[in-house]
């Protein structure tokens, strides 16, 4: 893995399983260039997230690894931020009260059922109607303006719940709405250990992206300093299939490019 990046990680702070300085480590080991943290930070009072009064704890232990581990690996301080249509000013707020380096936009909510623990309202609507809420709500977060990198963005597949017809229209709409945005997508390996046993987004998502000349990153969202940089072999293979030769690499919110 040397030569690479890993910017979706999670921590004890949210609902990671070890400490900041147990994936640094792991990283190193595992010949990464450079780790970003990416904890969850969630306006709803969810107990796998962050709130706001947690966020200076935060800062500092990541600030204080970053400094003990700078001779051998470069780390990076993000967060992923849940995206909840008309909070707009909140998430700025918090946003713009860190010293980050990316942010990535996720949603976990559509209305206040976080279809990505609670399976209870699927079948309520047709798949196809979930994947339309659900993209309208990508849109939304795309054209906010908020975020540097669109989180999983099918992780409405996460249970292996597809769409009935064929939804290529509203993915072109939506790659052109990121297009027009200007942000980055990751491809996230972790969904290939979820139920859907696949990469997010999909090959046909990424051809899609690609055809829009949308930049990608790369990540794991690893929960265990075991899961970073899981699948990074195949994902590389996929992502050279569907055209990519490069990466987007973060620093202070600007960005960088890393062939692979």
């Amino acid at each position: 893995m040397r030569g690479l990046v890993d910017y979706h990680t999670h921590s004890l702070l949210s609902d990671g399983q070890s400490s900041y300085e147990d994936m640094v480590c792991a990283a190193i080991e595992k010949g990464l260039d450079e780790i970003g943290f990416s904890d969850h930070v969630c306006l709803k009072p969810v107990i796998w997230a962050l709130q706001e009064i947690d966020l200076p704890v935060m800062t500092h232990q990541i600030l204080e690894i970053k400094e003990k581990y700078s001779h051998l690996i470069t780390v990076r301080y993000g967060i992923e931020l849940d995206y909840f249509p008309g909070k707009e000013e909140e998430l700025s707020r918090i946003i713009n009260s860190l010293p980050l380096d990316y942010v990535i936009g996720s949603l976990h909510f559509i209305g206040e059922w976080n279809f990505d623990g609670d399976q209870s309202l699927y079948g309520k609507w047709s798949n196809d109607h979930l994947y339309a809420m659900y993209y309208n709500l990508v849109r939304q977060a795309a054209a906010s303006g908020l975020f540097d990198i669109i989180g999983h963005l099918d992780i409405i597949k996460k249970f292996a719940v597809y769409p009935e017809s064929d939804l290529t229209y509203l993915y072109e709409e939506t790659a052109g709405v990121i297009r027009q945005s200007g942000m980055v997508v990751e491809l996230n390996t972790g969904g290939f250990d979820r139920p859907c046993a696949e990469f997010n987004p999909g090959p046909q998502w990424l051809e899609i992206l690609h055809h829009h000349g949308i930049p990608v990153t790369l990540t794991s969202d690893a929960h265990h300093p075991d899961q970073i940089a899981r699948h990074y072999q195949s994902a590389i293979e996929l992502l050279k299939k569907s055209g990519y030769r490069e990466i987007t690499t973060f620093n202070r919110r600007n960005r960088g490019v890393l062939r692979i």
